[in-house]
């Protein structure tokens, strides 16, 4: 599974929407690409950074600014959760490296390469940090 987290206006959602979900790189958006990252790894994220509860967490993680998006066809975008958004760039530099260990520690994160889920959180909360003050939202492009 692709899952991309990319930053993108909310003028910019329809039309985005009306070209079918294209890869995010190709629309332009900032993207922090990402493999076998699903919303149940999403949701153990927020949980690890904020403490809500974990069903809440994946009913966050599921959710689409699509109006009953078809999970079964490709892609399907869905908001990363503004708990995450907000939290992940406050953790300083010296710890994202232990939240990483945490969360791979997670059942579906199991056997993945804590270096990797390092730089990919380090990434994840730079983009937050250069395009949320812009008004920018951000979302995951998950493909099959």
């Amino acid at each position: 599974m692709i899952t991309d987290v990319f930053s993108a206006g909310p003028e910019t959602l329809p039309g985005y929407r009306a070209a079918g979900f294209p890869d995010p790189t190709t629309f332009g958006y900032r993207t922090v690409r990402a493999r076998r990252l699903d919303p149940v790894a999403l949701a153990s994220l927020d949980v690890l950074l904020s403490g809500v509860s974990f069903e809440t967490a994946l009913e966050t993680a599921a959710t689409s600014p699509s109006e009953s998006p078809n999970l079964y066809q490709a892609p399907v975008i869905t908001t990363l959760s503004d708990r995450v958004v907000r939290l992940l760039p406050a953790v300083d530099d010296s710890s994202i490296g232990s939240l990483a260990a945490d969360w791979q520690e997670t059942p579906e994160l199991d056997n993945r390469d804590p270096a990797a889920l390092t730089s990919w959180l380090r990434q994840v909360a730079e983009l937050c940090r250069a395009t949320v003050p812009a008004g920018n939202l951000l979302f995951v492009w998950n493909c099959v």
